[in-house]
């Protein structure tokens, strides 16, 4: 994609999208430690958005091309919060505008609850991290990809039953999903997730059932967008 670099987030070197020009708003992808997901998620929804703002799109800590992060107890879901935020400072964004898909919109939401300073409206689309402590899809869409044998053809099908349709996939986003699966950092921070998941899994309900009570104390003040598609498998 145009405007790759990399910066440094608090010693986490970051890989970032920035293009376009106007009012700062922050991409977060979805997925979660060790997987393939990462800015290219949103490579067909940039072009269009940086016609009205300067678009940011990274890759989340310890995912893509970003680093890993330093110790296993802090691969937990505040520390993608954490990264977050300090990407905003880092790049001196100031207020921003901040849309989270899937997990990502976990994180854009916490990122709004526990930094408002750094945020000037929140976009959550399709987030089942949010909203509920787990979803058994996700492990019986792991199951069947097992069997497929060619890594490409997996990867394939791992967004195709994740999306409405396989038809925005392109060769493009596959090389770049199949690069990051062979990282020496993917396979490490999936080795990391084997054994943490536990703990994990458990943190992410504790922050979950937090996270509902601070909204239901309207503590989420800023302009927010629900977008929740009816054909999300």
């Amino acid at each position: 994609m145009d405007g790759e670099r990399y910066i440094d987030v608090e010693g986490t070197l970051t890989r970032v999208i920035d293009v376009g020009e106007g009012d700062p708003l922050l991409l977060i992808h979805g997925g979660t430690y060790g997987s393939f997901w990462n800015a290219e998620d949103f490579a067909l929804n940039v072009p269009e958005l940086a016609r009205h703002f300067r678009v940011i799109a990274y890759d989340r800590i310890g995912m893509g091309f970003t680093d890993n992060p330093r110790r296993p107890e802090d691969y937990v879901i505040g520390t993608g919060v954490d990264h977050a935020a300090g990407l905003i400072r880092a790049l001196g964004l100031g207020r921003t505008h901040v849309l989270g898909h899937s997990r990502g919109g976990y994180i854009a939401t916490r990122l709004v609850l526990e930094h408002p300073d750094l945020a000037d409206g929140l976009v959550i689309v399709d987030s089942s991290s949010l909203m509920t402590p787990a979803n058994p899809q996700y492990d019986a869409w792991d199951r069947e990809s097992r069997a497929i044998e060619d890594p490409r053809e997996r990867l394939r099908y791992l967004v195709t039953v994740n999306s409405f349709s396989g038809d925005h996939i392109t060769d493009d986003y596959l090389d770049t999903a199949l690069e990051i699966e062979r990282l020496p950092r993917t396979q490490v921070a999936k080795g990391v997730m084997a054994t943490q998941a536990p703990a994990f899994k458990a943190d992410l309900v504790e922050r979950q059932q937090e996270t509902h009570a601070w909204i239901r104390e309207g503590r989420l003040r800023h302009p927010t967008l629900v977008v929740w598609a009816y054909e999300d498998p």
